[in-house]
């Protein structure tokens, strides 16, 4: 019975590392352009930037609660905001885990909404 309520556990159980991911993000190929390597990954990264250096106030009036339940950004990331836009565009995995941690799920590297 748990392995139907929670397919997906299942899956991750019973498939191989590599063969999960692929079934994990299956769905999803082709319908997101806003993620690393994608067409817009480089303008959610400046709405990132921007928005990590006190802009963008539409955001942080839309989504400021949420951020401080996030919590800050980890101080590699602020310490050198040129040296983080740099890794995000070329090779986000050097920025570690920890790091990438904050950044998954974050609203804050959603590109910025188009103005009419």
């Amino acid at each position: 019975m748990k392995q139907r309520i929670d397919m997906f556990r299942h899956f991750e159980k019973i498939l191989p590392p590599d063969d999960f991911l692929v079934f994990a993000g299956a769905p999803r190929i082709g319908t997101h352009d806003d993620h690393y390597g994608m067409p817009k990954w480089s303008a959610c990264v400046d709405a990132a930037i921007h928005r990590l250096c006190g802009g963008d106030e539409e955001f942080w009036h839309a989504r400021g609660d949420l951020m401080t339940r996030i919590g800050p950004a980890p101080a590699p990331v602020t310490a050198d905001l040129e040296a983080t836009r740099n890794l995000l565009l070329e090779s986000p995995w050097e920025l570690g885990a920890g790091t990438l941690d904050w950044f998954a799920w974050n609203p804050i590297l959603r590109s910025p909404r188009p103005t009419p």
